[in-house]
């Protein structure tokens, strides 16, 4: 019960992520030649949000897409460094369990495609487009926002901690 809520978020994230992989995979010949439109309130070809179909061997970016299984150990090897330094990393506390299972049914999600999907490759199928910079955001999927989230939440975490704790010294320090 003490990890309850990372335990819940965590699959919660892996599941949502999954699902919708096996949904995208199911229709991917059709996403990838016709993706779907989910916000158009742009001109011209490119939309703001459209579902298509994409597989990637690499990490975010493609970074590493000639090591992938490298990456498959490194997701394997997070994962497990979460588990076994728990307490390190306070997953007693509330506000980590929610950090934490948000990273780790991220890993475990693209964990998922690299060792159960053929190819060995993660499935990607969310496009945005960035218009105010015209930039088209590299295609990404569930499990990718959750770390996404995970990891920013987690910094933002520490930045709030570190100025409790600043404040607390400085307390100490007038006493």
């Amino acid at each position: 019960m003490k990890y309850l809520r990372f335990w819940i978020l965590f699959c919660v994230v892996l599941g949502l992520d999954q699902w919708t992989k096996t949904v995208v995979v199911e229709d991917a010949e059709a996403l990838r030649s016709n993706p779907v439109v989910v916000i158009d309130l742009l001109e011209g070809h490119k939309n703001l949000l459209e579902f298509t179909y994409i597989t990637n061997p690499g990490a975010a970016w493609s970074m590493l897409s000639d090591y992938p299984e490298a990456l498959t150990v490194l997701a394997l090897t997070a994962l497990l460094a979460i588990l076994f330094f728990r307490n390190a990393l306070e997953l007693y506390k509330p506000a980590h369990q929610f950090t934490f299972g948000f990273i780790s049914g991220g890993v475990a999600g693209n964990l998922g495609d690299r060792l159960f999907r053929k190819p060995a490759e993660v499935v990607d199928f969310i496009d945005f487009f960035l218009p105010v910079i015209n930039y088209d955001y590299p295609v990404f999927n569930i499990a990718d926002s959750a770390i996404f989230i995970g990891a920013f939440s987690y910094m933002i975490i520490g930045l709030i901690d570190a100025k409790k704790d600043k404040e607390n010294k400085k307390i100490m320090d007038q006493s």
